[in-house]
């Protein structure tokens, strides 16, 4: 190896060494900077739980170590600085969310694997009429994605429809070239509108039910623990339905407009769906299984809007239909189960399970030692009623970009439930707003869902900033001001 190459390596190695020195100290510099400021009202043991959140904020956003190890800090740092002992912060982590998101979890990874969701995406799109123009196949794309990730996690949605509508928009483009008689012909703006068609519509799609995302589980638990308010699945997604509706067009208009599909007309694009619909053949026994469960968990969750059934709530559905996956043979003879133990190893999204539960829990611990009161009464002087929607609305899709949604929903559902509550606004409407804009789109390191669009390689960063930030703005409009009529007009959410 030359010299040149090897003096490169080592420089690139010593600017990854000072990369993550860095973002190991920013937590400490976090917490020793919030420590050092005379916080007046708030009791030691409550300053040194805030200095903590603190750090691991830092650390949520700079992620040197899992995010799922950082959410486990204050085990450490709380019994270290007498804020609460062990015994205590480890009840914290009790969280009825955890089972919730593993059950969501792993029915979405039996979905994506026996293949009933390619199924599904490709039957909508082999119906006569749908994609015969490349914005019509744009607006198509979309729209499947949103119904794949209201029943799936989004990321995992992206990652089911990316090769679809790859796929599709790359027929597109040759058979417009064939019927046009024009060879060689390119498709940038078609390629790129596919791609981030699935990533907009997941994010749309995400809002439709609790198991589209996972901070809506999150930001449905804080609502509850925090401000007595209840949401069952029929009201979540009452709202969601209708809010996932009101943004498709939103995205859609936003590619169309700025990156408008070069294929004005697709021939044998029916043909072409159906012979892709004939390859999967029949439904095998793994998809009859995982559409048996789905079937049953639907009812499930919206049973108790018909009959009064006392345990039958949210969270009870997703372990039912978890356990009857692991039950529901494939194969009796060999005893290949819908889902097996490798499964359950590799079909949860460990780090962001425990990301949603130590948030949960982190916010727990800042009521109980007083800190969230602190924080209404340091807040609420700024902000009233009327202004609190749209506060959120803003902030909410700007820390998104900087860390996770899924912490953005934990920090901001913390500090502003809270809040709407002392200033009697409805709590809920905020609920709806943190979930419907903490899905970041506008930067590859956003998300999975963000990262595994752009790893498709269809698009620049330059070109993904361009569009998302325009598509964030107008989404954020949109669902933030349907959001404050939608909740209290259909009496979404209600206070036990």
């Amino acid at each position: 190896m030359s010299q040149p190459q090897i003096q490169f390596k080592s420089e690139v190695s010593a600017k990854k060494a000072y990369n993550l020195i860095f973002r190991i100290i920013i937590g400490p510099l976090c917490f020793f900077i919030v420590q050092a400021i005379p916080l007046a009202g708030l009791e030691p043991k409550a300053h040194f739980a805030l200095s903590c959140y603190a750090w691991i904020l830092a650390w949520w956003a700079t992620m040197p170590i899992p995010w799922a190890v950082t959410g486990l800090l204050p085990l450490i740092l709380f019994p270290l600085g007498g804020a609460m002992p062990i015994k205590e912060v480890a009840l914290l982590y009790g969280q009825r969310v955890f089972f919730f998101l593993l059950g969501v979890m792993l029915f979405g990874h039996a979905f994506r694997k026996h293949g009933l969701a390619r199924r599904m995406a490709v039957s909508v799109l082999s119906i006569p009429g749908i994609a015969t123009s490349g914005t019509r196949l744009v607006l198509v794309i979309v729209i499947v994605s949103a119904i794949v990730s209201a029943m799936v996690d989004d990321a995992a949605s992206v990652a089911i429809m990316i090769p679809i509508a790859l796929s599709v928009a790359k027929f597109a483009g040759d058979s417009y070239a064939k019927s046009s008689r024009i060879s060689g012909i390119s498709t940038p703006n078609l390629m790129t509108a596919s791609c981030l068609g699935v990533l907009y519509g997941s994010a749309a799609g995400g809002m439709a039910t609790p198991a589209g995302v996972p901070f809506n589980p999150l930001a449905i638990s804080l609502l509850n623990e925090l401000t007595g308010y209840h949401v069952s699945f029929a009201q979540w997604t009452l709202t969601g339905i209708i809010l996932m509706i009101a943004t498709i067009p939103v995205y859609y208009l936003v590619l169309k407009y700025m990156s408008p599909p070069e294929v004005q007309s697709i021939a044998e694009g029916a043909e072409y769906f159906n012979e892709e619909k004939k390859k999967l053949g029949q439904l095998s026994q793994g998809e009859k299984n995982v559409l048996f469960v789905l079937i049953v968990m639907v009812v499930l969750w919206f049973l108790p809007g018909f009959v009064n059934i006392s345990f039958l709530d949210i969270w009870y559905v997703p372990p039912v239909g978890m356990l009857i996956l692991f039950l529901l043979p494939v194969n009796a003879q060999t005893g290949e189960m819908t889902l097996s133990s490798k499964d359950f190893q590799e079909g949860v999204l460990w780090n962001v399970l425990f990301l949603v539960v130590s948030g949960t829990a982190l916010a727990s611990g800042l009521v109980q030692l007083g800190i969230t009161e602190w924080l209404e009464v340091i807040i609420t002087g700024g902000l009233s009623a009327s202004i609190l929607p749209w506060f959120a609305g803003i902030i909410t899709p700007i820390l998104s970009h900087l860390t996770s949604g899924t912490a953005t929903t934990s920090m901001v559902s913390t500090i502003l439930f809270p809040i709407a509550n002392n200033l009697g606004y409805n709590p809920a409407i905020l609920a709806r707003i943190i979930t419907g804009t903490a899905l970041a789109v506008s930067f590859p390191w956003a998300g999975a869902a963000a990262g595994t669009a752009f790893s498709s390689g269809t698009f620049s960063f330059g070109t993904m900033f361009r569009i998302g930030v325009v598509a964030t703005f107008f989404t954020m409009i949109v669902v933030t001001l349907l959001s404050i009529i939608l909740v209290p007009a259909l009496g979404a959410f209600s206070l036990i």
